[in-house]
């Protein structure tokens, strides 16, 4: 399945994007928390994350699996 989706270069995005999601302020508290829990993982080198020009975030696990976060819903892709 062909992602329709087009990215960023890849590394200058996670790099810049890293930043710019851990960085966003949720109003809603359980966003901001799952965010904060899933920026953790980024952290400590378990996945990247790449922020997608629709603003939707890809997150990819080291271990294979990829999710599309949206706005409303989390979505896995791979």
């Amino acid at each position: 399945m062909a992602n329709a989706k087009p990215k960023q270069n890849s590394l200058r995005a996670a790099k810049v994007a890293s930043g710019a999601i851990a960085g966003a302020a949720y109003s809603d508290p359980d966003k901001a928390l799952v965010m904060t829990a899933i920026g953790q993982l980024i952290a400590d080198g378990h996945a990247e994350w790449t922020l997608l020009d629709d603003g939707d975030v890809e997150l990819s696990f080291n271990s294979g699996e990829t999710f599309l976060l949206a706005e409303r819903v989390v979505i896995r892709v791979a």
